[in-house]
């Protein structure tokens, strides 16, 4: 039974996908303005129009956009399968190529930064709802929520005044010196991302640890709780095997949401340290309007929310055994 459940997520899914897909073809084709203004600009536009109006149905053709809506749908189907997403209004590049590119900075950068706020926030937030008024608890909630008010993209710009311009401890922008190679590129591209991760982590550090003790709050006064303190198991045990057990699904959840928008979810701290991930791409996209770009990014990044938020179900059908025999009994 628990095959089916896996079988009947993967469905679910792949349909998703599938609407975003479409809804990424139908955004585009029913924006307002002529599509051929955004790939060759409105000023050369306006020139063709008046001097050679024949240029812009050429490349109206070159586009496809001369076609039904139903045949540019298909044929947009069609090169989403063979991942052939053109190229960039902008650069003339193909669009695939730089996402990937980008991607890797992105996912270097977000990754390390989700896995420390995970297990720090995680870990305070467990110890701190379980004793509700402790030390840990009146020293780091407030502390916690004054980060959690904070905006992305103010917490970047006070890191980098006070740290950059200020102390001069570390890069004001960029990945990389440049220049280097082995061991000197690696510790340089940690010295320049050192900044950018210490944003990311202490934002997601205060919203973990809040969900995190909210859980266990909730949790540590229900009755199978006190049936396991009554039967000897000490605080520990009740904790770890217990209320973290429970507390886990939730938890896990926001863990994978997070991965799931990891692809865009840094794009303030990105503008902000000039990072070239993809946050910086979609924010350069948007000012030119790189329409094929643009698409690529929010494909991705919706595909990739869909497969954490079916990773994050399959986890929980792993973890609580109150959802696998909610699952089988369906």
């Amino acid at each position: 039974m628990r095959v089916s459940i896996l079988v009947k997520r993967l469905l679910e899914a792949l349909f998703i996908v599938f609407c975003i897909i479409t809804i990424n073809f139908v955004l585009v084709r029913f924006m307002p303005g002529d599509p051929v203004v955004h790939i060759i600009g409105e000023d050369e536009y306006l020139r063709l129009e008046a001097e050679a109006p024949e240029v812009i149905e050429e490349v109206r053709r070159d586009y496809g956009l001369d076609q039904p809506l139903w045949v540019q749908y298909v044929t947009y189907l069609n090169k989403t399968v063979h991942l052939d997403f053109g190229n960039s209004y902008r650069t003339k590049l193909p669009v695939l190529e730089t996402v990937m590119f980008r991607m890797r900075w992105t996912i270097l950068l977000a990754i390390p930064a989700i896995l420390i706020s995970a297990l720090l926030g995680g870990w305070l937030g467990l110890r701190a709802g379980w004793r509700k008024g402790g030390l840990l608890d009146t020293v780091c909630s407030p502390i916690m929520l004054l980060l959690n008010t904070i905006p992305t993209n103010c917490m970047a710009i006070i890191f980098l005044l006070v740290f950059a311009f200020r102390m001069w401890l570390f890069p004001i922008s960029g990945i990389t010196s440049g220049g280097l190679t082995g061991l000197a590129k690696a510790i340089d591209i940690l010295w320049h991302m050192a900044l950018p991760l210490a944003v990311l982590a202490l934002l997601r550090t205060s919203s973990y640890y809040m969900l995190m003790k909210s859980t266990v709050q909730t949790i540590r006064d229900e009755e199978y709780i006190a049936v396991a303190r009554s039967k000897g198991f000490s605080q520990e045990q009740v904790l770890l095997r217990h209320v973290l057990k429970n507390a886990l699904c939730p938890y896990l959840t926001s863990v994978c949401m997070q991965f799931g928008h990891i692809l865009g979810g840094s794009m303030l701290v990105e503008v902000v340290f000039s990072w070239k991930g993809m946050g910086t791409l979609i924010y350069d996209a948007v000012n030119t309007k790189d329409f094929p770009m643009l698409q690529t990014c929010f494909l991705f990044i919706g595909i990739c929310v869909v497969l954490f938020n079916l990773l994050a179900d399959v986890l929980n059908l792993i973890i609580d055994p109150r959802t696998r025999g909610e699952d089988s009994h369906a």
